[in-house]
């Protein structure tokens, strides 16, 4: 049996990750803004939806909230307002955005081990 280059497999594996609820509701763009915000959670970094708007350059504003929103409403992240100012608003990962991660983390842990016996 013939087996599969590692990334093959990698996207196999995140799109095996993708397809599992509740992760399966997202959009390409929610993905992709999620693991952006993985990263930017990771090195510990607050990142406000200010931030966040003007880093999305290929969309307008309006869009880049949308999608804000959209993430929030699937239970992926939440909205903490800023102590000392009101209008300022930061983007904190819940729970499941965070299992997303994991997921992501135990399925690369897998294939590179995999990848080390063979």
């Amino acid at each position: 049996m013939r087996s599969e280059p590692l990334h093959i497999r990698l996207l196999n594996l995140l799109g095996a990750i993708r397809d599992l609820a509740p992760f399966d509701v997202m959009t390409a763009e929610e993905e992709a803004l999620l693991r952006s915000l993985l990263i930017c959670w990771h090195d510990g970094h607050d990142i406000s939806v200010g931030e966040i708007m003007k880093s999305m350059t290929e969309v307008s504003s309006a869009t880049a909230y949308r999608r804000i929103i959209s993430l929030r409403d699937k239970g992926l992240i939440k909205l903490r307002v800023d102590q000392t100012d009101k209008r300022v608003k930061f983007v904190d990962p819940t729970s499941l955005a965070l299992d997303y991660g994991d997921r992501i983390h135990r399925a690369l842990e897998g294939l590179v081990a995999d990848g080390k016996r063979r």
